[in-house]
């Protein structure tokens, strides 16, 4: 992703998930691990399995939403 403008943590719940920065590549293995990057850090991101992963991102953006279906 590029251009995000928030702090983000990256918690896994449960599988294998691995995210990808610039010159590092995280492995998210075991609950609760986790990762932090800060504001304009590019990143992408591959389930290596199966997994549930929670982000929070902040501050908040006003009118921040994706629309339904």
């Amino acid at each position: 992703m590029r251009g995000e403008d928030r702090t983000a943590l990256l918690v896994l719940i449960s599988g294998r998930f691995r995210m990808e920065f610039p010159g590092r590549d995280v492995v998210l293995a075991e609950q609760g691990d986790y990762v932090v990057w800060g504001r304009g850090v590019d990143h992408s991101w591959e389930a290596e399995e199966e997994s549930v992963v929670l982000t929070v991102r902040w501050p908040s953006v006003p009118g921040y939403r994706v629309e339904g279906p």
